[in-house]
């Protein structure tokens, strides 16, 4: 497997380093391009999709600005799997490509809950969501556990339970 984190702090980071966005993209194109591993994950803090808010009109759901300007690198280099966090939620998504719904897309997981901040009742759901955890939400946690054929992820509660459980074969 091949892992890659991204720095997604760019517009708290633009004032130290102007070039990080482009500097990164360049890398990661690189990166990618010279993985020889059969499944590629990365890992960034803050989520490519971008959800509506309760009570909050002006804000719709779609894809972040940051989904806009990574979304295709992961496309154009058959990245398998972003694992985002951010939101304070578990939700997986439809795989997607080229910003819609696509059974050859990339698979995008947002790894839920940890720690004491929740966000009850304040996140639409997204037309993207092919799974959300069950509410109101708790800590939860995510396995990857790769085969030769198969990489399979599950989420589980702190207790063991599994919630939610994908697996993607190639």
């Amino acid at each position: 497997m091949h892992f890659v984190v991204l720095n997604t702090q760019l517009t708290e980071m633009d004032r130290f380093q102007p070039e990080m966005l482009a500097a990164q993209q360049a890398w990661l194109k690189n990166d990618l391009a010279n993985s020889k591993q059969k499944w590629k994950v990365v890992l960034m803090h803050k989520d490519p999709l971008q959800y509506a808010i309760k009570n909050r009109p002006n804000r719709l759901a779609g894809i972040s600005e940051l989904g806009k300007i990574f979304m295709p690198i992961f496309d154009e280099f058959g990245v398998d799997v972003v694992l985002s966090a951010h939101l304070h939620t578990y939700r997986r998504r439809t795989p997607l490509k080229n910003f819609q719904p696509d059974l050859t897309g990339s698979l995008y997981i947002l790894t839920g809950v940890a720690g004491n901040v929740r966000y009850q009742n304040f996140w639409e759901p997204h037309p993207l969501d092919a799974f959300v955890a069950p509410q109101p939400e708790t800590n939860n946690y995510l396995t990857l556990e790769r085969q030769e054929q198969k990489l399979i992820i599950k989420s589980f509660l702190p207790s063991g339970t599994q919630i939610d459980k994908i697996e993607l074969a190639k």
